[in-house]
């Protein structure tokens, strides 16, 4: 599956990518669409300096109608489609990993696929949890908004190559699940949802677009966003450190996660 030349594309490199990459446009072929990518993958294709490696894809299914007159024309699938993990769970050699996963088969090995449904009902203001609330809501505005992007990735042997569509998640809405994210994870994934949010915001090119992106979201969005944040970056600030570091982001300093609260905190002040 490839892009037209007007396509905006991401240059990345090695041999884990390179596997992640191929098993994106293996999901393209089984679901006849440029699937919606979450995640680690979606994070450093957004980031511009090298960021921790991942070993499985998160993509996104969205399974609810509404009106959509504001997806500059993207369509959901009917309601009568099969989900994005049934056409998964049925490809040729796939297999079904709960609760909610595949595994597809590419040239360069078997790759987990984690599907996550997404709901985008107007009456997600109205769930009283406020973790519950962002998980809803943070998720549909990554749907709405993911932009399409090619992604080409070079073999750590300099000539092996590779290239895929997807539509990524915006930095904005990563920063937005990667905060809900947080409170439900194990320790160890704790620390990669923290390490990711800070790279985001540490990157020169991403932060920008993440912080307008946070500042003109919905203002739920903002309020559960910024209470993740406040508990995450403010209140347990020394043990987020000590995962993030665990997570292997070594070269982060108080005073950067610091800065990230701050951020955090003007983007989301409505």
């Amino acid at each position: 599956m490839s892009g037209d030349t007007t396509t905006p594309h991401v240059l990345l490199v090695g041999d884990e990518t390179f596997r992640l990459v191929e098993a994106i446009g293996a999901v393209g072929g089984i679901i006849g669409a440029a699937p919606t990518i979450v995640g680690g993958v979606a994070v450093l294709c957004r980031v511009r300096r090298a960021h921790r490696a991942t070993s499985d894809l998160d993509a996104l299914n969205y399974r609810d109608r509404r009106s959509f007159s504001d997806l500059d024309g993207l369509e959901p699938p009917d309601e009568r489609h099969v989900s994005v993990l049934e056409l998964l769970r049925a490809a040729p050699g796939a297999q079904p990993v709960e609760p909610a996963a595949a595994t597809v088969v590419t040239a360069s090995g078997v790759v987990r696929v984690d599907v996550i449904d997404v709901i985008d009902a107007p009456d997600s203001r109205q769930i009283e949890d406020p973790t519950d609330r962002l998980y809803e809501m943070a998720h549909a505005w990554a749907y709405r908004t993911a932009t399409e992007l090619r992604i080409d990735v070079l073999g750590s042997d300099r000539r092996s190559t590779i290239s895929a569509v997807a539509r990524i998640a915006e930095p904005g809405p990563l920063v937005a699940m990667k905060l809900q994210a947080v409170l439900l994870r194990s320790t160890a994934k704790e620390g990669t949802d923290l390490l990711d949010i800070v790279t985001i915001l540490l990157d020169p090119v991403a932060r920008g677009t993440a912080l307008a992106q946070l500042a003109e979201c919905d203002p739920v969005i903002a309020a559960d966003a910024a209470l993740h944040a406040h508990r995450w970056f403010v209140e347990q600030v020394d043990r987020s450190l000590r995962l993030i570091r665990a997570a292997g982001g070594l070269e982060i300093e108080r005073d950067e996660i610091d800065l990230v609260a701050d951020l955090l905190g003007s983007a989301t002040r409505r």
